[in-house]
């Protein structure tokens, strides 16, 4: 509707999974926003939020092992409330090895699973640092396994922590921050936060 309102009656979709109105007159921009953000479809975004993707997680596939878009959610709600990023850190989160959120490819890469908790089958991430695209191309590395969602907002939030502390300045991406250490390196940083 209000793409009919206010632009040519089109949608575009991104594979970062957001969406575009395309020929909105400049005078229509500040009325399309507010009935955005009303809608809850924020035009605005953290640099944590507009970093995380999920795919459809087991509500909706077949293959998934975790209810990721529910986990990359809860993520986002978490981490927003403790930490701010000065730059865009990419959090894919992706259900099963089909990776159909790239998990090897973000940032921070995480890839469902399940974990036994007292005997219970419970969701879990196996989580991957460093990956990249374009001219950053790279495939993530692991860095830990079977990280329960209970658990998963805290662990991303103490390796964004580490990140942020032992950068070696404001322009030094997550992705190189991650590259320049070791994974055993890694993991012993992200223990110490």
């Amino acid at each position: 509707e209000l793409a009919e309102l206010y632009g040519s009656c089109e949608i575009r979709l991104t594979v970062w999974e957001n969406f575009i109105i395309p020929n909105v007159p400049d005078a229509f921009l500040p009325t399309l926003k507010k009935a955005l953000d009303k809608a809850g479809l924020p035009t605005k975004q953290s640099n944590l939020a507009s970093g995380v993707i999920a795919c459809t997680g087991n509500s909706y596939c077949k293959f998934a092992q975790a209810n990721t878009k529910g986990h990359a959610l809860e993520v986002i709600k978490q981490l927003e409330k403790k930490l701010e990023l000065d730059q865009p850190v990419n959090i894919h989160v992706t259900g099963c090895p089909n990776s159909c959120a790239q998990h090897y490819m973000g940032d921070i890469g995480c890839l469902g699973t399940k974990a036994k908790i007292g005997g219970e089958s419970v969701d879990a991430y196996h989580l991957f640092v460093g990956g990249g695209f374009a001219k950053n191309q790279a495939v993530g590395r692991q860095v830990f396994s079977g990280v329960t969602a209970q658990e998963l907002p805290g662990v991303i939030e103490k390796m964004l922590r580490t990140y942020l502390k032992h950068r070696t300045g404001k322009a030094e991406t997550f992705q190189q921050f991650s590259t320049r250490h070791e994974v055993g390196k890694l993991q012993e940083m992200f223990a110490e936060q």
